[in-house]
């Protein structure tokens, strides 16, 4: 897959890729909200099979599949962020998720390429919605989710277990309809 827009490409990884995608994944607030990124490896090359994987499935628009995909800068392609779709596992509802290096954050990046993702994802499939779950602590993704014309649809507290990478107990489920 391949998007380009004035500003950037949200793009298929590639293994270039795998030392900004290790740098990235350790800024501060990427492990505070999704720590799980840096669990993948302890050196650029050990993402080299998440990368791998990514690029055996580069034709596929299979919206309910766990796909991530670069966002670039179009006019160097230097990796600066990731935005993706798949389904989410406990809520059997395709979810968008995004993150964005704290160099590039606040320019209007990551809304442009979750836009332009959620405008592919509607344009290959008949999907009726879209969501997104954020930790209730996570102030600037719920307002980027409306930024993006995602809608609060409610407050969620699971009982008898804690969401995976969320700091608080609660979090914001998000929709956004075709």
């Amino acid at each position: 897959m391949r998007i380009e827009t004035s500003r950037l490409v949200v793009r298929d990884f590639n293994r270039v890729d795998a030392e900004n995608l290790y740098r990235i994944v350790r800024e501060k607030d990427i492990l505070r909200f999704m720590p799980d990124w840096a669990e993948i490896g302890e050196s650029p090359q050990e993402y080299f099979r998440y990368i791998d994987w990514h690029q055996s499935h580069v034709d596929s628009t299979d919206i309910y599949e766990n796909k991530r995909y670069v966002i670039a800068l179009a006019d160097t392609d230097e990796m600066i962020g990731m935005a993706g779709m798949g389904l989410e596992d406990t809520l059997n509802e395709v979810e968008i998720a995004y993150f964005m290096s704290e160099e590039y954050q606040r320019k209007g990046y990551t809304e442009e390429a979750v836009n332009e993702l959620v405008n592919w994802c509607f344009s290959v499939s008949n999907i009726k919605y879209l969501i997104l779950t954020i930790d209730c602590v996570n102030v600037a993704s719920c307002k980027l989710a409306e930024k993006c014309g995602f809608e609060l649809f409610e407050k969620r507290t699971p009982i008898s277990h804690k969401q995976p990478n969320m700091e608080s107990d609660s979090y914001f489920y998000y929709r956004k309809y075709r």
